[in-house]
């Protein structure tokens, strides 16, 4: 054989083994591999929309608490419940709590003292962040 056949076939070789490596290089560095007879990747499928008392925004799951509403204080944008069992809870709120039963959001709440409410809430860390609040009819 001579010197050029030798080289061609080098050549050959090393551009075989670059097209064949390609897919490993390409995985290592996290990119897909540009080769035409790559398959492409398909986007993730959409996922549907969670209901707002099953799961909060973080995954976390929603409680419900029932009770009578004690007070509400629009500085702590906290509000007292006393449970069933005289137990008196706090909640904090948000300006994004719905309120439903009740005129003037959070705040209509104040004048509402002795109703019954039932908060739906979620718990970070020691805080129950109620997302929203429903108070019952007379």
């Amino acid at each position: 054989m001579t010197t050029r056949g030798i080289v061609a076939m080098i050549a050959s070789l090393a551009f075989v083994s670059v097209i064949s490596l390609q897919p490993v290089i390409a995985a290592q560095a996290g990119q897909q591999p540009s080769s035409p007879q790559a398959p492409t990747a398909k986007p993730p499928a959409p996922q549907p929309p969670s209901t707002p008392s099953a799961q909060s925004q973080s995954g976390q799951k929603s409680e419900t608490a029932k009770g009578e509403l004690r007070s509400v204080d629009p500085v702590k944008k906290t509000l007292t419940l006393s449970t069933e069992g005289g137990q008196q809870q706090t909640y904090q709120y948000t300006d994004t709590t719905k309120v439903t039963g009740a005129q003037g959001g959070v705040e209509g709440l104040a004048t509402m003292s002795g109703r019954q409410v039932t908060v739906t809430f979620n718990t970070k860390g020691a805080d129950r962040v109620v997302t929203m609040i429903e108070v019952a009819p007379k």
